[in-house]
C-alpha cells in the first residue's frame, strides 16, 4: 500500500443522472483505491435508466443517496456533503475513470501545499496521454475554461496554485466548505465550480492542482441553447455576487464587449440560441434581490482583496475552445485577445 501523508476519512460523491453506462468503470476504479480510508457515496438524481438497482446490486459497498428528482449538479453534491462523514471531500464526475492513486495525490496536494482546495490531473479517456484539464483558468468575465486541454501531459507535472478547481475532479476539505458554502443551489449547471473557486479565493483558500491524482474523462465540448442560457446567466451573477463594486466599474468595457460577442453567437447560431440569451437577461433582472443577499453573505467572507483575486484570473481567452478549431478561430482570437488585454488594464489597477 502506499504510504500517505494522512489517514483522514474521504468521502468521495458521484453525483448520478441517467449514468448507468459509466459507472461500472467509475465504481470499480474507486474501489481500488491505495487510500485506506474512502467512503463513496453515489447521488441518485433523478435518474430512470436503473442506475440505482445496478449500484445496489453490482456494488453494495456504495452508499446511495436518491433525491427523487433532477436538482442539478451542483444542488445535487450539496445534498450529498451533507451526509458525507469525511474530513475531506472529494467531488467526481461519474463518466470518469480514477487511478489507484487518485484520492492520495489530493489528499498530499492539499496537505503538503497547505490548500484549501486540490483539482485532479484530467486526462481525455480515449487519449490517455493527452491533459482535459489541469484545473481550470478564469477569464475575468468569468468564462471559465480547461487548463492544458489537448497538451502533453509531460507539461503538466509540477503542483501549482490554480485559479479554479476543474467540477468533474477536486477535493475541498470540510473546515473550508464550511467556512465558504457548497454549490450555489440557484446555478444547476454550470459555472458552479468557478463560483465556488472565486468564494475560496476570496476567504483566502488557495486551490492547487495535483498532478499525481489522474482522472480519465469522457469528455466532449458542445453548445445547446439550454447550456448557453445557464453560462451566461451563472458567469453574470457569479461576478455579480463576488467582486466589489469599484471592480464590476472598471469591468464595464470588458463585460460590453464579451456581450456584444455573445450577442453575435447567438444570432450566427438561431432564434433558440437568441432567446435563451434574453432569458439569461431576463433571470438577472428578475432575481437582483436575490442576487444582492448572495452578495452580502460573499463579501463577509472576504480575506483577500480582488486585486489578489485578479492576478489569478486570466485577460485572453483560448480561441479554440471558445470559437472553435480551425483557422477562423485562430484569426479571431488575435484581435479579441488584444482588446482584452488592453481593456483589463484598469481592472488590474483598482481591483
Amino acid at each position: 500500500m502506499v504510504q500517505t501523508v494522512s489517514s483522514k476519512l474521504v468521502s468521495v460523491v458521484v453525483v448520478c443522472s441517467n449514468a448507468k453506462q459509466h459507472l461500472p468503470a467509475c465504481l470499480e476504479s474507486l474501489h481500488r483505491q491505495n487510500y485506506p480510508d474512502v467512503e463513496v457515496i453515489a447521488v441518485d438524481n433523478g435518474s430512470t435508466d436503473g442506475s440505482r438497482e445496478y449500484i445496489e446490486t453490482a456494488h453494495p459497498w456504495v452508499r446511495i443517496h436518491a433525491t427523487g428528482a433532477n436538482l442539478g449538479y451542483g444542488p445535487a453534491n450539496n445534498a450529498a456533503f451533507s451526509i458525507a462523514t469525511g474530513d475531506y471531500l472529494v467531488v467526481l464526475n461519474p463518466d470518469t475513470e480514477v487511478h489507484p492513486d487518485f484520492v492520495t495525490g489530493l489528499v498530499e496536494a492539499i496537505e503538503q501545499q497547505e490548500a484549501g482546495l486540490a483539482t485532479s490531473r484530467i486526462c481525455l479517456f480515449n487519449e490517455r496521454g493527452v491533459i482535459n484539464a489541469c484545473g481550470n483558468e478564469v477569464h475575468v468575465t468569468g468564462i471559465g475554461y480547461c487548463r492544458g486541454l489537448g497538451e502533453p501531459v509531460e507539461r503538466f507535472e509540477s503542483g501549482v496554485q490554480v485559479a479554479s478547481i476543474s467540477g468533474c475532479a477536486f477535493m475541498i476539505r470540510r473546515d473550508v466548505l464550511a467556512d465558504i458554502g457548497g454549490f450555489d443551489d440557484d446555478y444547476f449547471l454550470y459555472v458552479e465550480d468557478t463560483d465556488l473557486s472565486i468564494r475560496a479565493n476570496i476567504a483566502g483558500h488557495r486551490i492547487v492542482y495535483a498532478p499525481r491524482s489522474i482522472v480519465f474523462h469522457k469528455y466532449g465540448l458542445s453548445m445547446t441553447p439550454r447550456k448557453f442560457f445557464l453560462v451566461e446567466r451563472n458567469r453574470r451573477q457569479t461576478l455579480l455576487k463576488n467582486l466589489r463594486w469599484g471592480t464590476l466599474i472598471a469591468l464595464q468595457p470588458v463585460m460590453w464587449m464579451t456581450g456584444g460577442l455573445m450577442w453575435v453567437y447567438a444570432i450566427i447560431h438561431g432564434p433558440e440560441y437568441i432567446r435563451a440569451n434574453f432569458q439569461a437577461h431576463a433571470w438577472i433582472y428578475r432575481n437582483w434581490s436575490l442576487i444582492l443577499t448572495k452578495r452580502r453573505h460573499v463579501q463577509a467572507l472576504r480575506k483577500v482583496g480582488d486585486r489578489d483575486v485578479m492576478r489569478l484570473l486570466s485577460s485572453t481567452l483560448p480561441a479554440g475552445q471558445v470559437i472553435g478549431p480551425g483557422l477562423l478561430g485562430r484569426l479571431a482570437g488575435l484581435p479579441m485577445n488584444l482588446a482584452y488585454r488592453l481593456l483589463t488594464i484598469p481592472v488590474r489597477i483598482v481591483g
